[in-house]
């Protein structure tokens, strides 16, 4: 890791404005408790927070060195006295070395050197126990930004492998449906075989193209299903009847993909393909001030059929729009004795 007190411009004037300010406070106290100009009293703020900043520079490689995470208490404790023994000691020696034989010169002056040093010795351990406490808390802030931020990479990994699941469980059930129609023709009506074979082509490669998280136009969604009951009515004739009602631009919504064809695929599975009577499917969408409804409706068989339903296209896609809209309750469902209705919501 970088120093943080020297990593960017930003980084630097901090640092610079932060010892400015502890400097300044060195020098007003040192001014009216012991009376001495105010030159002097500067010169001696300005050589013990300048050693002093120097010394957070290194202590930042020494910090790193005795990691809290890593190193056994003891042992930092150890250490940490050690170097701070050893520092305090060598800014003590370097500040009086200064002031009395570079800089200042004045006797008076010099006295009060010699009955602050004991003090000074205090204020710089305190001094160093503030530096290290400050750089541990830069090292605890950076490591649990890193650990938010792998947990997010995380979660968007588990996110994009459950979409991709419930997808994948989704393509083989249209893809059985569909095989299972060209099977029954290719005896009876291979041409019509061939054509359905040729439309799924084109559903299949509308599947592919598309992500598990991926976000379509509403019309390119619609448009796949309309080919995907296009399939179906190959294979039913007149037994299948649908019809599409919408009053708003399509193209300027966007939703999840692969997320509408099978409501269709349930109300093929549990109408039309359940009675030889003609079969209804609608599907309505409306404009509501929380988003766009798009609700599909399919004619119940008068006797009910002998294998019910598992539901997981459903719950598949309540899932899925939990993932994609993190908001519950957007597919519905409603049930009478002649029809059967699915509402989904999808939230501006």
């Amino acid at each position: 890791m970088n120093r943080p007190f020297l990593k960017n411009n930003l980084s630097q004037i901090v640092f610079v404005i932060a010892w400015i300010a502890v400097g300044a406070i060195h020098a007003t106290t040192f001014y009216f408790m012991y009376k001495v100009p105010v030159n002097l009293a500067l010169i001696d703020s300005v050589v013990w927070n300048a050693l002093f900043a120097l010394l957070s520079v290194g202590l930042w490689f020494w910090v790193r060195i005795t990691d809290i995470e890593t190193s056994k208490p003891f042992s930092i404790i150890i250490n940490h006295f050690g170097a701070a023994v050893l520092s305090v000691l060598a800014v003590v020696f370097l500040h009086r070395l200064i002031i009395q034989n570079i800089w200042v010169s004045a006797n008076d002056y010099t006295q009060i050197i010699d009955q602050l040093e004991p003090g000074r010795y205090i204020i710089g351990f305190f001094y160093y126990a503030l530096l290290a406490l400050v750089c541990y808390l830069i090292i605890y802030v950076k490591n649990f930004r890193e650990k938010v931020l792998r947990e997010a990479e995380l979660k968007a990994l588990v996110k994009d492998a459950e979409l991709n699941w419930l997808k994948l469980q989704i393509n083989p059930h249209f893809l059985f449906n569909s095989l299972n129609s060209i099977s029954s023709l290719t005896i009876n009506a291979p041409e019509k075989a061939h054509d359905m074979i040729n439309r799924l082509s084109e559903l299949l490669r509308y599947s592919l193209k598309q992500s598990p998280n991926s976000m379509v136009s509403l019309s390119d969604e619609v448009e796949n299903c309309k080919k995907y009951l296009e399939i179906e009515q190959v294979r039913f004739g007149n037994r299948l009847q649908y019809s599409f009602s919408f009053d708003f631009d399509l193209q300027s919504y966007r939703v999840p993909s692969m997320v509408l064809q099978p409501l269709f695929e349930n109300a093929i599975k549990h109408s039309v393909a359940q009675t030889e009577t003609t079969s209804v499917i609608d599907a309505i969408f409306k404009q509501t001030s929380i988003g766009v409804s798009v609700s599909v409706s399919n004619t119940l068989p008068l006797t009910p059929p002998n294998t019910l339903g598992t539901g997981v296209g459903l719950e598949n896609i309540k899932r899925r729009l939990l993932l994609m809209y993190d908001t519950p309750n957007l597919l519905r469902v409603n049930k009478t004795d002649s029809e059967f209705t699915v509402t989904i919501i999808f939230p501006f």
